[in-house]
């Protein structure tokens, strides 16, 4: 039983999942290349900006040039916050095989993506 105000360091479902997204797109980044993947994110978010109904506002703050650092700078924070809260080998593990079950995806589906940012949103 954890001690009053200490979180216990377990691998749930969630934390998984976010290892595996930060593997997959730390995968694209090296098979595919750094700019070409910041780029297709941006295109992405303007496009999701503009579905919202406030991509003029956003456009007026800036906030859409930046786009896909406010995505990759919370999943990194988020891994950060996970790999800092790893307190064994065996919970590391975990984290590594989950990163590289997403570098293994985007491997395998790299085809598929370099046709994707070609093609453009």
């Amino acid at each position: 039983m954890p001690m009053l105000g200490m979180q216990e360091s377990e691998n749930n479902l969630l934390s998984i999942l976010i290892n595996i997204a930060f593997g997959f797109v730390a995968g694209l980044m090296i098979f595919l290349g750094i700019k070409p993947v910041i780029s297709y994110g941006s295109e992405l978010a303007d496009a999701f900006i503009k579905m919202t109904g406030y991509g003029q506002q956003m456009t007026g703050f800036g906030f859409a040039s930046a786009a896909p650092f406010v995505v990759l700078a919370p999943l990194g924070g988020m891994v950060l916050k996970q790999l800092s809260s790893v307190r064994s080998i065996k919970g590391f593990t975990y984290f590594m095989l989950a990163v590289l079950a997403g570098a293994a995806i985007a491997f395998v589906t790299q085809g598929y993506f370099a046709h994707l940012i070609s093609v453009g949103v």
